[in-house]
């Protein structure tokens, strides 16, 4: 973590916090680890937690319960909400992330940055105007893209042409679809994509969501395949 990343994320911050009138993050989340470039970018839908129930800074509970985040800064000091929260979205997601990273949970955490597709917070995602907060979110989004200069894009509950749609320039399918026909979930959908961000290309890989679905990511070997995707 260096300056430069943290003066980055402070000004997006507050220019974000600034274009929605949003006062503190109890009402939004955008960082769950620092910001930086890095092989791998997690995008969920949008953060949880009800926001009467996270305090200003976004780590504290006022009834008490597990923190919110790692990080009431910048992640200074390399804090990962991924790695260093437990949440039942996170315990799937490392099902999946800690496989890519040969089980090694310090590569994990150097090569990969998480965010989501709506910073506004909300207990479940229905509970907002999600098609609005996708919306102000993505120019955002979009910096942290470039900033970010990924190779693999994981869009886990994500839609792919949610991603494609805002984000990308160039899509092409490829490999297998695979849906669980006893969930009605689709559960792996890879594209090569070019981001609009910096014109690189990278593999976007739709999944199921991490918190319902994250055996999925085991049954279906979706590491061994993205793996074999990205020629390893």
């Amino acid at each position: 973590m260096n300056a430069s990343d943290v003066e980055f994320m402070q000004e997006l911050e507050e220019r974000y916090r600034s274009v929605t009138g949003l006062p503190d993050r109890s009402q939004y989340r955008i960082f769950y680890g620092p910001a930086r470039p890095a092989e791998m970018l997690v995008l969920g839908i949008n953060p949880g937690g009800d926001p009467a129930d996270v305090m200003p800074d976004g780590v504290g509970s006022r009834s008490g319960g597990k923190p919110h985040a790692a990080s009431a800064g910048y992640h200074e000091n390399d804090e990962s909400d991924v790695l260093d929260c437990d949440w039942p979205e996170n315990r799937g997601l490392l099902k999946l992330l800690l496989p890519l990273a040969d089980g090694d949970r310090e590569r994990l955490r150097a090569c990969m940055v998480k965010t989501n597709v709506a910073f506004r917070r909300s207990s479940k995602a229905h509970m907002i105007d999600l098609p609005s907060a996708k919306s102000e979110a993505a120019p955002f989004l979009a910096e942290i893209i470039g900033r970010t200069h990924p190779n693999l894009i994981l869009l886990a509950g994500v839609k792919l042409e949610d991603f494609t749609g805002r984000f990308c320039s160039k899509v092409q399918m490829i490999g297998e679809v695979i849906r669980d026909p006893g969930v009605k979930q689709t559960v792996f959908r890879p594209a090569r994509v070019e981001l609009r961000a910096n014109g690189t290309e990278a593999l976007a890989v739709q999944l199921a969501h991490a918190s319902q679905f994250g055996w999925t990511y085991e049954r279906y070997e979706v590491a061994t395949k993205i793996k074999e995707l990205q020629g390893h």
